[in-house]
């Protein structure tokens, strides 16, 4: 396959899962995660508590664009498309085009890489875009060339972006000094201005967060790292749990070439390879194992490991395409069985059906409950709320919670989240400055009576609830419990989180 076909061939494809991706985003609402971002970057910040700006800024300008919908998401959508071409060009400049083409496809066949992370308003989606650019830009040194302090600094900028999206990007930057580090040519590059003008950029452009967290007691790092920190037990039943969510995830047709092309490049002394070894294995290593000492974990903490490790997948399709005709026949059962996961995903979105008449098969709950809006509310309370004070405020017990209501109400309340994890639902609020103002309570199922309790501890008096089902065609989703509130008196709250918002 020559070099022009491929470029063309990858610029096809792209498109042909760019236009996929808007084609249903009508029919998928925010979810949860997406919610969040929204809501959060409303509130203009250097930094938020549990993430990095940059995905909360993105979110904030779709949503100025285009509302509190779907299209929002369009600047993540756009990074994805990118992101697709650039797995191409990354892996292009290792491989070539053959196997370039390969990882293309593999990237855009991946659920995760495809539909969660290249369309989701997620941290995921900028992260994986500037990994990709800053691996790119930094893809000369395989080949033994070097690299311009101009190049040196454009890495260094990419890589702050991508640390901007979220933490992994920093280790990201610790694996490309691994890399030089560890053979002699490389030690010698460290001998030039280059790597530490990029190091330096790369903190430049991280300086929001520094700055943020300086002014914040270390709050995110503290929570970070916590989260993958010492557990009280040996956690083997979540690392193989997640193992297998990573794996569905990635989708098997996807993991299976990547574990096969992983196997194949460790012994292998190629330039090329060692260096995407050094990006994306430690990622990938560390927090697939890091639920064994750790009581928490996500499966795509992993994920841009696994991205950068994805070129070798390609390596590997297009050496067996060349000699077998099973990836081609692979390439077309892959693609059949992710386009009937994508239907079967929006019909089960819009419908629900598969849940409630199955309901065995999703023991925790039907994972596509999380893109139901809860749209209805805001007509319920701008109906009730006769006064039209838009000092008014909502309280709820959670951020999850906190987030659908901020969608729901499409950003005309201040929403708090006032219990153990109210994450961005408590930084920038001044409770005391909402003293004496009416407010609402709204909490999914009713809550548990020790919420209802202290939320109602935070008014002089609180009204008779009235409750709303929010509906996906015959099925109630949720079911919330919404209260007045007259007179807000935060003394009086029995909530820790409450007392300090700043």
């Amino acid at each position: 396959m020559g070099d022009l076909r491929a470029c063309h061939l990858a610029l096809a494809v792209t498109a042909a899962f760019l236009l996929l991706k808007l084609a249903i985003c009508p029919f998928i609402g925010l979810g949860t995660n997406e919610a969040y971002a929204v809501a959060s970057g409303r509130v203009f910040s250097l930094s938020y508590f549990d993430h990095p700006p940059l995905h909360f800024w993105l979110a904030q300008l779709g949503a100025m664009a285009f509302g509190d919908t779907c299209w929002a998401r369009l600047p993540f959508i756009a990074l994805g498309a990118g992101s697709s071409w650039l797995i191409f060009a990354l892996t292009r400049s290792l491989f070539g085009a053959r196997a370039g083409v390969w990882a293309m496809l593999a990237f855009n066949l991946s659920i995760f890489f495809c539909l969660v992370a290249g369309n989701w308003m997620l941290p995921d989606g900028p992260l994986n875009f500037f990994l990709l650019a800053a691996a790119l830009t930094l893809a000369p040194l395989a080949k033994g060339g070097q690299l311009s302090m101009m190049r040196w600094a454009a890495a260094g900028v990419l890589a702050g972006l991508a640390a901007l999206s979220k933490y992994h990007g920093l280790v990201f930057v610790a694996g490309v000094f691994a890399f030089l580090v560890s053979s002699g040519w490389g030690r010698r590059v460290l001998g030039i201005a280059g790597p530490w003008l990029a190091a330096l950029v790369t903190v430049a452009v991280f300086s929001p967060v520094l700055i943020w967290n300086a002014r914040h007691g270390w709050i995110s790092f503290g929570f970070q790292t916590a989260r993958a920190g010492t557990g009280h037990h040996f956690g083997g039943g979540l690392f193989l749990s997640l193992l297998v969510a990573q794996v569905a995830l990635i989708s098997p047709w996807v993991a299976w070439p990547l574990a096969r092309g992983l196997a194949r490049a460790v012994p292998s002394s190629d330039e090329g390879t060692r260096l995407l070894l050094w990006l994306g294995l430690p990622i990938a290593i560390f927090f697939t194992v890091a639920p064994l000492w750790s009581d928490d974990g996500m499966v795509q903490w992993a994920m841009p490991g696994w991205l950068l490790l994805l070129p070798l997948a390609g390596k590997y399709l297009a050496d067996e395409a060349s000699l077998h005709h099973w990836p081609r026949a692979g390439l077309a059962v892959s693609a059949t069985l992710f386009l009937l996961f994508v239907l079967g995903f929006v019909m089960e979105t819009q419908s629900g059906w598969l849940g409630s008449r199955f309901p065995h098969i999703f023991r925790r709950g039907d994972p596509t409950a999380d893109n139901v809006e809860w749209r209805p509310l805001g007509s319920i309370i701008n109906r009730v709320n006769l006064s039209d004070d838009d000092r008014m405020f909502v309280l709820t017990s959670g951020w999850r919670d906190a987030a659908k209501i901020d969608q729901g109400l499409a950003g005309d309340y201040r929403v708090a989240a006032v219990s153990n994890d109210p994450r961005n639902f408590a930084i920038g609020i001044d409770a005391k400055a909402w003293a004496g103002r009416d407010g609402w309570i709204v909490l999914e199922n009713a809550g548990l009576p020790a919420q209802i309790s202290a939320l109602k501890s935070c008014f002089a008096s609180v009204g008779v609830p009235s409750t709303l089902a929010i509906q996906r065609g015959a099925r109630a989703d949720a079911k919330l419990t919404i209260w007045r509130g007259d007179g807000f008196t935060p003394e009086g709250c029995r909530l820790l989180s409450l007392r300090n918002m700043r």
